[in-house]
C-alpha cells in the first residue's frame, strides 16, 4: 500500500458495500476467502488488473519472499484455484502486509459509479475480480 485509506473510505461508505476489509498479515488470498466464506460466495480474480509493484515483482520471480507468505498460502491454498497465472504473481496475492488497502464487495449496480469517484481520490485503485454463485470447493479462481 503506498496511500492512507481515508478517502477509500470516503467514498466507499456513499455506495452498497457488501462487505469491506483492509489487505494485511493474511494476504490478499487469505482475507479474500474469509470474505467468501462468510458470505457464501465464491470469487473470480482477473490477475492482469492487479497493479503489482514492480520491486516485490522482480523479487517475487526470485523466489525472495517473507516467510509469512507461505503460512498464508498453506491456509487458502485448497481453495484457490491458480489456473495458468504465473507463480510469482500468485506468491504476491499471499504476501502478508502490514498496511493494505481495501478490499470491498460491492453491489454490481455501485460498482462501476463507486470505482470512478475512488479513482479520483485514490488512483491506485484497482477492479480486481467479480463474484459468483458458490460451486464447490474451489471459492476463489484465479484468471
Amino acid at each position: 500500500m503506498t496511500t492512507l485509506n481515508k478517502s477509500a473510505r470516503d467514498v466507499m461508505i456513499k455506495y452498497d458495500v457488501h462487505a469491506c476489509t483492509d489487505v494485511t498479515g493474511f494476504g490478499l488470498m487469505g482475507h479474500l476467502l474469509e470474505m467468501v466464506q462468510g458470505s457464501d460466495v465464491n470469487a473470480v480474480i482477473e490477475t492482469k488488473n492487479i497493479n503489482l509493484l514492480a520491486e516485490a515483482y522482480a523479487m517475487a520471480k526470485m523466489g525472495v519472499l517473507p516467510e509469512g507468505l507461505y503460512r498464508n498460502r498453506s491456509f487458502a491454498e485448497c481453495s484457490v484455484d491458480g489456473g495458468n497465472v504465473e507463480l510469482a504473481v500468485q506468491d504476491m496475492l499471499y504476501d502478508p502486509q502490514t498496511s493494505g488497502g481495501l478490499l470491498m464487495a460491492v453491489s454490481q449496480n455501485d460498482a462501476d459509479k463507486l470505482f470512478e469517484e475512488l479513482k479520483t481520490c485514490v488512483p491506485s485503485a484497482q477492479k480486481i475480480g467479480y463474484i459468483t454463485e458458490i460451486t464447490g470447493e474451489t471459492r476463489i479462481k484465479l484468471i
